[in-house]
């Protein structure tokens, strides 16, 4: 809608500056100084309020969090990825766990967001925070928080077979873990060991 709004306001422009040139002969030497001082003004005016529509069309990309979303399950404990809570808090610092699918609900639900590189950063759907590495005395864990593209937000994924994948933080080297092999554990990031328990699946939800 933007973009067909801009275009509108091109075409007006351009019809006035048009019609400017082919009327501003038939002044008088002073009324044509008037006239193009009045023009310039309303030119500069114009520029300023497009500088401002793409401004804020730059920023409006920058917070996008719309999308397809996701499931991630590990493959070894079927443990769902989702916000300690269950995704009913959006506070900053909550943990991530792997919970039970049927207590999820949409907390267990993420988009993913390409920042280049082969890098995204995957946003939880029901609370709008991104996941992060946060060191926990000697373990560095998992938590949501206030989306960024720097790179401590940011994880590729690889895949490993079996339609799984293997997500690593780019800032840390760590790879997603469950701590315990079970559904219901916190979520760490330890160093590559080619286990299972370190496999997702990444489901799409139509």
């Amino acid at each position: 809608m933007r973009g067909w709004k801009f275009h509108i306001l091109l075409v007006h422009r351009a019809v006035f500056l048009k019609g400017a040139v082919q009327s501003i002969t038939s002044f008088s030497t002073e009324t044509r100084h008037d006239f193009v001082k009045s023009s310039a003004n309303r030119l500069l005016l114009v520029l300023g309020l497009l500088t401002a529509l793409l401004g804020g069309l730059t920023a409006g990309s920058a917070t996008a969090a719309e999308g397809p979303r996701h499931r991630i399950v590990n493959y070894q404990t079927s443990g769902n990825l989702t916000p300690y809570y269950y995704g009913t808090s959006d506070r900053d610092g909550i943990q991530i766990w792997t919970g039970r699918a049927r207590y999820t609900g949409e907390g267990n639900q993420w988009t993913f967001e390409s920042v280049g590189n082969g890098s995204r950063i995957i946003r939880n759907a029901k609370t709008d925070k991104c996941l992060r590495p946060v060191r926990f005395g000697s373990e560095t864990r998992v938590e949501q928080w206030t989306c960024s593209y720097t790179p401590e937000f940011q994880w590729r994924l690889r895949g490993v077979g079996l339609e799984t994948y293997k997500i690593t933080s780019v800032s840390t080297g760590g790879v997603l873990t469950p701590f315990a092999n079970r559904e219901l554990t916190r979520v760490v990031l330890e160093e590559d060991q080619n286990t299972a328990k370190q496999r997702w699946s990444v489901t799409p939800l139509f």
